[in-house]
């Protein structure tokens, strides 16, 4: 198939039909319509599908999904500029020649109109990039089913309550990338899926509650974990009582919360977010300034992170990706991304790569609790700007301690800026595992804005 579309996409640059020639008005701008450049990324997706209603099985299925993505570039200048133009669409294996010749026309007459300042396009590398290992491979997707139901009723055994429904997806991920510039390279990942609803009934009132979960392994302790976290959740949300109005607060963010805050530093390092102008991030420079009393960020981004649906040996246009420390002790080391941001900064790219790792800091969770906090575990919604830094979220569930007694609480909001306070930023020695992250469990903030419901 990748065969017939790379003489198909050399039978539409021959072609006098294109609707791209028939709108041409001046001659001298002929070379900015024809097809520079392409780029193929053929995807095979095998999926097992499970869904239940309590623990009652209503639905399994499988299927096959084939798909291609097609990119075409074009270089082009006006007034003395030059731009290189590109643009995408999806090629199904069943469309005819005629169906997929005029997909191509579209995206050629499109790529024409993008304006993107000029940049080269990745040429290929004769380095052997290790392949994502994952126990799925061991045996087909429809023999870890039993053992995935498994793991998330283990501990479904409440009374006041347990997982209202849940669905599962296993998918077999083969990936394969052409283009016209020469790269061929391929690989193989496994992307699994977690959704379920947990019900919970105290005297008061009957609690809903979602959960997500991404994995790429096997791991039954961490689904029942997480499982019996949400379970956790969902019983101190229905006794919770509402957050006190504490003005400004020293606030312990838990889990998922903090892989959002955190990701700040992943976005101010990016040289996309640098180049348009939504980050002042500085190489040789401490992003958290001067006379820091908190922990230091020191950020790794690791394509090969085990048990993440993000592990990838190669980003979307075929680079080569590696293991590389973006900040070291606050100082920004390097930046990331792919070839086409880095080009315009004049960096080295590393390649798009989504896993990151955070180092642990210099105190414990128990150092963390000696004194008055409101702990927050989980948001009805949370929201970062990475540009201003400014940070807010509505309150699920937290822990509110006021030094004597600790109770549920839930309502109210937190907000702050992430650049004001990261310098009194404090990150436990614990660690967590949540799919692309590994970080400290909890970070500590001093003198949070909490607006209570009281």
């Amino acid at each position: 198939m990748i065969e017939r579309l790379k003489k198909l996409i050399a039978k539409s640059v021959k072609s006098d039909s294109l609707e791209m020639n028939r709108i041409k008005t001046d001659s001298s701008k002929n070379d900015s319509f024809k097809i520079d450049d392409f780029k193929i990324i053929e995807n095979k997706i095998t999926a097992s599908e499970l869904f239940f209603v309590k623990k009652g099985l209503d639905m399994y299925r499988t299927k096959d999904v084939h798909n291609f993505s097609i990119t075409i570039y074009k270089n082009f200048e006006e007034e003395g500029v030059s731009y290189t133009g590109s643009s995408s669409a999806i090629i199904h294996p069943t469309m005819s020649d005629e169906e997929i010749l005029q997909v191509i026309e579209e995206v050629s007459l499109a790529a024409s109109f993008i304006k993107n300042k000029y940049y080269p396009l990745l040429e290929p590398s004769h380095k052997t990039q290790p392949q994502i290992i994952s126990n799925f491979s061991e045996k087909p997707l429809n023999e870890w089913l039993s053992t995935l139901t498994s793991a998330i009723y283990n501990s479904d055994t409440c009374d006041s309550g347990g997982i209202n429904s849940s669905e599962i997806f296993l998918n077999k991920v083969y990936t394969r990338i052409v283009s016209s510039t020469g790269i061929d390279v391929f690989y193989t990942t496994y992307k699994g899926e977690l959704e379920f609803i947990t019900n919970w009934k105290e005297d008061t009132e009957e609690i809903e509650l979602y959960k997500h979960i991404d994995f790429s392994e096997m791991d039954y302790a961490l689904i029942d974990e997480k499982v019996k976290e949400m379970l956790i959740i969902s019983k101190e949300k229905a006794i919770a009582s509402p957050t006190p109005a504490l003005g400004k607060y020293n606030i312990l963010l838990n889990g998922t919360p903090v892989i959002e805050l955190l990701n700040y530093y992943v976005s101010q390092a990016s040289a996309k977010t640098v180049y348009n102008g939504m980050s002042l991030a500085k190489l040789g420079e401490n992003i958290q300034g001067d006379d820091v009393q908190g922990d230091l960020i020191t950020l790794t981004l690791d394509p090969f992170m085990k048990n993440s649906t993000k592990s990838s040996p190669y980003d979307s246009n075929g680079f080569p990706v590696n293991s590389v420390k973006i900040f070291n002790g606050g100082v920004l080391n390097m930046y990331h991304g792919d070839l086409r941001h880095c080009h315009y900064l004049n960096v080295e790219p590393t390649g798009n790569i989504s896993n990151f790792v955070i180092e642990g800091g210099s105190y414990s969770i128990a150092d963390f609790k000696m004194e008055p906090y409101l702990e927050i575990i989980a948001f009805s919604d949370f929201q970062m700007d990475t540009l201003t830094g400014d940070f807010a979220g509505e309150i699920r569930l937290g822990w509110f301690f006021d030094g004597t007694n600790t109770i549920p609480v839930t309502g109210g909001s937190i907000s702050g800026n992430i650049k004001k306070l990261q310098k009194q930023m404090y990150l436990s020695k614990e660690l967590q595992k949540d799919n692309n992250f590994i970080g400290p469990k909890i970070v500590k903030l001093i003198n949070v804005n909490v607006t209570g419901i009281e």
